[in-house]
């Protein structure tokens, strides 16, 4: 397993008050070592703010030349690749206009600049757009006219737009290089409800947009505080599937930090978010990740509301495991297994869902969006494709033998902290 070491003198680096000294002391990049640290960089989505962070201080401890001119790389090709997403969000935009399409982005170019300071800093793998459900025909006819297709239109739930795949993908291909198929993601509501977790939220008829604008493109977004519910919502879904981009928490972390003192937004936020248990746990397990990895303040109408939704349990998991767990390679680690109860009270769907992450199906081991049957794919897409199946299920297979270690070791700090609560009350 990977050394965790550099990873965390990275993310100490990126904190609000920041430790620089270990993070100029990495690995060789040539070395395996190195280019293991420099792949979960890229797949943590922090590459291009950790080269960023360096450019803005005026310190004399600095990245060596081998490690700034290997990120600088990346960031020279994301900044062509940004230019080319910027493009076709443009042309999106502006045929949902002309259709008459009120199409609202959402996470992506939105995100800045409260959750990003620059575009340029962030990897966009797709374009997400909330409609409402009478308007979903209409936009997904301007998707198709613009060479998109899918395999099921959605009125209810997320429709998967893509693009022709003209060339064979690989896990190891460059994430930083213009994109060979394009992706758009149709939304009716702000969260999709996954069969374990059921999210009541407002449908795209109920939500406002407000008018945003980047590099001259127009477009309509949420308003911050609803696009802070999503980015919260957005983080703990993916969690739940047993990995999160971590940049995502360090743009949550962003946006409290700018806005701290704006209890206005934060009371608009919580009125829009509801008073549920299960929203609170879901807003103090992601807030309390975000603070424990790069140390945010949250505000304080935020976390007093948040603190309700804390649980003893969640306590153990994030003093013991949360790091360990959040630092893990792509895909991710199993051992947040242990929360399942907290937040999901139904003990049969609670069991499909720990069946479904320790025998996951297939589709979650799907290298792209599959839009034809794979027996019209190429024979070298396929032997492509059961590359990255093999891989995936080598990790996962890796994962699953360490599960009873894991499951040992959480029995034990359950045990420790309940010890301790004991003795603080005797």
């Amino acid at each position: 397993m990977p050394d965790a070491k550099p990873k965390q003198r990275i993310i100490r680096a990126l904190r609000c008050n920041s430790d620089i000294a270990g993070a100029v002391s990495l690995p060789p990049v040539g070395s395996r070592q190195g280019a293991q640290l420099l792949q979960w960089l890229d797949q943590s989505g922090l590459a291009l703010q950790f080269l960023n962070f360096f450019d803005t201080r005026t310190a004399d401890m600095g990245l060596n030349d081998a490690w700034r001119n290997v990120l600088e790389e990346r960031r020279t090709r994301n900044t062509i690749r940004l230019q080319d997403m910027l493009e076709e969000f443009r042309r999106l935009n502006e045929a949902f206009r002309a259709a008459g399409v009120t199409a609202t982005t959402l996470k992506g170019f939105s995100l800045v600049p409260d959750f990003c300071a620059d575009p340029s800093l962030r990897h966009q793998t797709d374009f997400d757009f909330l409609v409402k459900p009478g308007e979903v025909d209409a936009a997904a006819e301007v998707l198709r006219s613009h060479g998109y297709s899918t395999s099921n239109l959605s009125y209810s739930g997320e429709s998967f737009f893509s693009t022709p795949l003209h060339r064979v993908p690989s896990r190891t291909d460059d994430l930083y290089a213009i994109q060979h198929h394009r992706q758009v993601d149709l939304h009716v509501s702000l969260t999709e409800s996954s069969p374990w977790l059921h999210l009541d939220f407002p449908r795209a008829g109920e939500v406002a947009a407000v008018p945003m604008n980047l590099s001259v493109i127009n477009f309509f977004a949420l308003p911050l505080e609803t696009r802070f519910l999503a980015q919260i919502l957005h983080a703990f879904r993916h969690s739940f599937r047993s990995w999160l981009r971590l940049s995502w928490l360090l743009e949550i972390g962003r946006c409290m930090d700018l806005h701290r003192e704006n209890d206005a937004l934060w009371a608009r936020l919580l009125e829009e978010t509801g008073n549920t248990l299960l929203m609170k746990r879901i807003f103090a397990f992601t807030l309390a990740l975000t603070r424990r990895l790069f140390d945010p303040e949250i505000p304080n109408l935020l976390a007093t509301w948040a603190a309700e939704g804390m649980t003893p349990t969640m306590r153990v998991w994030l003093e013991h495991f949360s790091e360990g767990w959040a630092l893990a390679e792509w895909p991710g680690s199993l051992s947040n297994l242990f929360l399942a109860p907290e937040f999901i009270a139904d003990s049969r769907l609670r069991n499909e869902y720990l069946m479904s992450r320790l025998i996951p199906k297939r589709e979650r081991l799907t290298i792209e969006s599959r839009n034809a049957n794979d027996s019209k794919r190429p024979f070298l897409w396929r032997i492509q494709r059961w590359k990255y199946v093999a891989h995936r299920a080598g990790v996962h297979m890796g994962d699953l033998a360490r599960l009873p270690l894991e499951q040992l070791r959480w029995q034990r700090a359950l045990g420790s902290a309940r010890s301790g609560l004991h003795q603080a009350h005797s």
